[in-house]
């Protein structure tokens, strides 16, 4: 971005007053620190994101991309319904005039009381297809009852799916009976999008810049929002959900590294916490359009066309200037913060290297050693070594693990479960934005007064009481099976947002973000779990989801007390310290 531009985008975002008190921070340090640029640019975004238009706009412009996160992740409650019956028919037997029951009655065992079958009677229908249906009924009553068939892919049979047409993807590709993980893949397909999209827009993000990854991100979301709404095949719809969810990471952690990096002391902790309000959001507006639009393409659309607006966001985002200080690019950060070029007083050199041309400038003073490749790869795994090298470290990496992967994969059967419940989806997913949006709050009031592993314990217990007390409900009672998974949703969702400040302050600073990284992953691995488990399993029966769920999660909990309490602790820098203080209670034990 040139200086003239970047000026354009600042102008935009701030009033005179904002601009003059910028002025004065950069006239003081000219008179007070000459040359510390570096310092300067912080100083004057620290007080730019204390208050101001432009602390606002970047709230928002940060906050709202995330609102589209949460229209795909539940959306596929929608877009991949069951239908109320499905059965198998022949085309033979309709052409001749039968009609869907009388088809049923011969065809299918037990009739028209059998719902929900993709398995014909395999008698000879060409045969049938000569007579009436009184014929054909004394014709079959007199012969031995013949095996079954699956209908589909079964020439001479198809599927007739009571549903609106175009209601969902189920009728369209026939994700039914043996077709159902097919269904369920659709899900998995925004999960693996998920997996491999934070890491590899967290890496493009670091190296090239948080708008660059942002950009790159929101033009994926438009093509994937695209490709999903029109595909004519399965497997581009696949393509396209996989898109969804890389892209939803591209916008999510770029926006969120901007706004933390670039608002003032004074807002950072409720403003990133606020920022998760987003997500549900998103939630309810999913629902209410859902409730008015009934196709499946009509309702990708509608969810499509708000990805557009991002075009806005590419116009007013900047690059932040932390990240530019990081790379070494003062003069920039000091015009995104200034809108005016840096005194050249205030510069160290007559000319601004970029990074490439200061790591060739180092390269001819000084020549690197070489080093081989063994020890490239030993230094590479060397934050594994230190994660799992030490039998403290390791057992909280462990629980961290197992309990990352219970939480989200609770958090996405129990928003996925509707059908099993036979509960109204609008109302269903209203109801699950409704419920994170009061479990962020009450997980904000609980940590204000009591400490990490307390608050996660009672978390954890409350949940998973809530979700096996529903083995004691009948089927039949929708409005309070609802109700149950609802209030074990609320806990899941408060203890989510506690394991994310625990797990960081467990581990030393120089393998936090390895050891975030490890969970993160493992929590990716429950939420492609999530959809296999609804669908596969809530076919055998409706409780299995909830159960695994209620088992897990009291597990869970159980082990979260193995944790240290972390509130008002120091955190550390280095395992050895951790070690040290391991060391230091063994004669105390004794």
């Amino acid at each position: 971005m040139s200086g003239d531009e970047s000026k354009k985008d600042v102008s935009q975002v701030e009033n005179g007053t904002v601009q003059q008190q910028q002025n004065g921070v950069a006239k003081m340090h000219m008179q007070s620190v000459p040359g510390d640029l570096k310092q300067i640019v912080l100083d004057g975004l620290e007080k730019k994101g204390d208050r101001g238009v432009w602390l606002w706009v970047l709230f928002i412009l940060c906050l709202t991309p995330n609102i589209l996160n949460g229209f795909h992740v539940s959306s596929y409650v929608f877009l991949g319904q069951m239908p109320d019956n499905y059965y198998c028919v022949v085309p033979d037997l309709l052409q001749r005039g039968w009609t869907h029951d009388e088809i049923r009655n011969i065809s299918t065992v037990g009739g028209v009381a059998t719902n929900g079958t993709c398995s014909i009677l395999n008698w000879d229908y060409d045969r049938l297809a000569e007579m009436d249906y009184q014929d054909a009924l004394a014709y079959v009553g007199g012969k031995p009852q013949p095996g079954e068939v699956s209908c589909l892919g079964t020439a001479g049979f198809q599927m007739h799916y009571q549903q609106e047409p175009g209601a969902s993807i189920v009728p369209e590709w026939d994700l039914i009976c043996e077709r159902t993980a097919l269904r369920s893949t659709v899900q998995v397909a925004l999960s693996v999008g998920k997996f491999f999209g934070a890491s590899t827009f967290g890496i493009l993000s670091d190296k090239y810049g948080r708008k660059s990854s942002f950009t790159i991100a929101a033009l994926l979301y438009v093509v994937a929002s695209l490709l999903t709404t029109f595909s004519p095949v399965y497997i581009l719809l696949l393509l396209g959900r996989i898109g969804l969810g890389a892209s939803a990471s591209g916008v999510f952690y770029p926006a969120f590294a901007m706004l933390t990096e670039n608002i003032g002391t004074r807002h950072r902790s409720w403003m990133s916490i606020a920022f998760n309000f987003s997500y549900p959001i998103g939630t309810l507006i999913l629902a209410l359009a859902a409730y008015y639009l009934h196709s499946w393409r009509d309702l990708s659309l509608a969810l499509t066309i708000p990805s557009f607006f991002l075009a806005i966001h590419l116009y007013f985002l900047v690059e932040s200037p932390r990240w530019l200080l990081s790379k070494g690019r003062e003069r920039r950060a000091y015009r995104m913060v200034f809108g005016r070029r840096a005194p050249e007083e205030l510069c160290n050199s007559e000319k601004e290297l970029s990074p490439e041309e200061l790591a060739a400038a180092v390269a001819k003073d000084i020549e690197p050693p070489k080093v081989s490749l063994l020890v490239r790869f030993k230094q590479s795994f060397s934050e594994f070594g230190k994660l799992y090298g030490t039998a403290a470290i390791c057992r909280r990496a462990l629980i961290c693990h197992f309990v990352w992967c219970v939480t989200s994969l609770c958090y996405y059967v129990t928003a996925l479960n509707a059908d099993n419940f036979a509960a109204n989806r609008n109302v269903y997913v209203a109801t699950t934005g409704s419920v994170d949006i009061l479990a962020y709050i009450i997980s904000m009031i609980v940590l204000a007064y009591y400490g990490r592993r307390s608050t996660s314990f009672c978390f954890f217990m409350y949940a998973g009481i809530c979700l096996l007390a529903m083995l004691g409900i009948s089927k039949e009672n929708t409005t309070l099976l609802v109700t149950l998974a609802m209030l074990g949703r609320l806990g899941i969702t408060a203890v989510y947002a506690v394991l994310t400040l625990h797990t960081a302050e467990l581990f030393p600073t120089e393998i936090r973000n390895t050891a975030l990284g490890i969970c993160s992953t493992m929590a990716h691995v429950g939420s492609i779990a999530a959809p296999y488990i609804v669908d596969l399993l809530g076919q055998l029966a409706w409780w299995i989801p909830t159960t695994i769920c209620g088992i897990t999660i009291l597990l869970a909990g159980i082990l979260t007390l193995l944790h240290p309490e972390t509130k008002d602790a120091a955190l550390k820098d280095h395992v050895k310290q951790e070690a040290d203080l391991t060391d230091d209670r063994e004669p105390m034990k004794q």
